[in-house]
C-alpha cells in the first residue's frame, strides 16, 4: 500500500517537475522573444463615476507611465493623453479653437511611444503651425477597447464639459462590437476573462498573473479558437450593418442638440473594412470624412507598431493627422465663429 502510494508520490513530482521546467522555459522564451512586451502596462485606469455606460476611464495626473502598445504617457487632471499632463481645462478663450476626440486604442495612440507622434497630437501642432487666427487646442478622450455606444456616452457625459467647438469619433470596425469593452478591477488595470472567468475581478492571483508573459501568447492563440461570436467587422465585410450603427446615429443627434460641429472619422484599419457604412452614413445625412483607404499607402510592416502589434505606427498616425489637418481647414476653421 505504502510502496503504491510512494509511486504515485513520484509521478506526481515528476509532472510538477516537468509543468514548471516547462513553463519556466516558456517564460524565458517569450520574453527573449518580445511576443507579450506590448501587453504589458501600468495600472493606469480606474473606474468613472459619472455613468455605468463608460466603465472606466484614465487615471488623472500620471506622468510617465506605461500604457499598452510600449506608449509612454501624461496625463492631465481629467486623465487625457497629453505632452506634459499641462491641465488645459477652463472656459473656452475667443480665440480658442477646441476640438474633443474620442476613439478607441488607435486614437488614444497604443503602440505610438511620444504622444507628440499619435494623430490627435499632429493635428493640433500642425492646425497651429498652419493658421493663427485660431489657437487651436485637441482634447483626446479616447481609451483602450471603447464601443461606439462608450464613445457617445463619454460625448454625453464627458467632451461638454471642454467648451468644444468641433466634436469627433474616430473609428475601426472593431468599435461595433459592444461586448469589447472590458471592466478594470481595483488596481486599475482591464480585465476582460477571456481566459480567466474562474478567478474574481480583483483576485491576487489574476495580479500576480499579469507578469507572467507567456500566458499573453496562450491567450492570444486560444481565445480566437473558442470565440465563436458573431463579430460587428464580419457584417461589415458580408455587406450589412451592425445594430450598433445607431450608436453612431446619437452621437450625430446629440451633436446636433448642444449644436455643436461633428464628424465621424472612418480610420485605416489593417485587416478589416468598413463595407457599406460610409453609403449609409451618407444616406442618413451623417457628417463623415472616410479615410480607411490611407491603409493602401503602407506594406503590412509599415502599417504595424511592431511586428506583434497591428495598431497603426507613427507614420500611419501622422499620415491621419496631415489628412485631418486639411478637412478640418476646410471644413470647420475657415468657417469657424470669428
Amino acid at each position: 500500500m505504502f510502496s503504491m502510494i510512494r509511486k504515485l508520490l513520484r509521478k506526481l513530482l515528476f509532472v510538477l517537475y516537468v509543468v514548471v521546467t516547462v513553463s519556466a522555459l516558456l517564460e524565458i522564451g517569450v520574453r527573449l522573444w518580445g511576443y507579450s512586451e506590448h501587453h504589458i502596462c501600468d495600472p493606469i485606469y480606474m473606474p468613472f463615476d459619472g455613468t455605468d455606460q463608460i466603465p472606466y476611464v484614465h487615471k488623472p495626473n500620471l506622468a510617465g507611465a506605461r500604457a499598452r502598445g510600449l506608449a509612454v504617457i501624461n496625463t492631465d487632471s481629467r486623465g487625457l493623453r497629453s505632452k506634459t499632463g499641462e491641465d488645459r481645462f477652463g472656459p473656452r478663450q475667443n480665440n480658442e479653437f477646441r476640438i474633443a476626440i474620442v476613439g478607441d486604442s488607435v486614437t488614444f495612440g497604443e503602440g505610438v511611444k511620444k504622444t507628440e507622434d499619435t494623430f490627435a497630437q499632429v493635428l493640433e501642432d500642425t492646425l497651429n503651425q498652419e493658421q493663427t487666427t485660431f489657437k487651436v487646442r485637441v482634447f483626446n478622450y479616447a481609451a483602450s477597447a471603447y464601443s461606439v455606444r462608450v464613445m457617445t456616452a463619454t460625448l454625453q457625459r464627458r467632451m461638454l464639459e471642454v467648451q468644444p467647438d468641433l466634436v469627433v469619433m474616430a473609428i475601426v470596425p472593431t468599435d461595433f462590437n459592444l461586448t469589447r469593452t472590458p471592466s478594470v478591477d481595483k488596481w486599475g488595470y482591464l480585465t476582460d476573462n477571456k481566459l480567466s472567468a474562474f478567478l474574481p475581478r480583483d483576485s491576487n492571483i489574476k495580479l500576480a498573473l499579469r507578469r507572467v508573459h507567456f500566458l499573453y501568447l496562450l491567450r492570444d492563440t486560444i481565445y480566437p479558437l473558442l470565440d465563436r461570436t458573431k463579430k460587428a467587422e464580419d457584417v461589415l465585410a458580408s455587406g450589412g450593418l451592425p445594430e450598433s450603427y445607431t450608436d453612431v446615429k446619437q452621437f450625430a443627434v446629440t451633436a446636433a442638440q448642444q449644436k455643436l460641429a461633428y464628424s465621424i472619422v472612418l480610420l485605416p484599419s489593417l485587416k478589416n473594412q468598413f463595407g457599406v457604412l460610409p453609403a449609409q452614413l451618407h444616406q442618413d445625412g451623417v457628417s463623415f470624412v472616410d479615410f480607411s483607404g490611407l491603409r493602401a499607402e503602407f506594406s503590412e510592416s509599415q502599417f504595424r507598431a511592431s511586428k506583434f502589434d497591428s495598431h497603426p505606427s507613427v507614420a500611419v498616425h501622422r499620415r491621419i493627422g496631415e489628412s485631418l489637418v486639411t478637412y478640418i481647414l476646410e471644413n470647420y476653421i475657415r468657417t469657424a465663429r470669428k
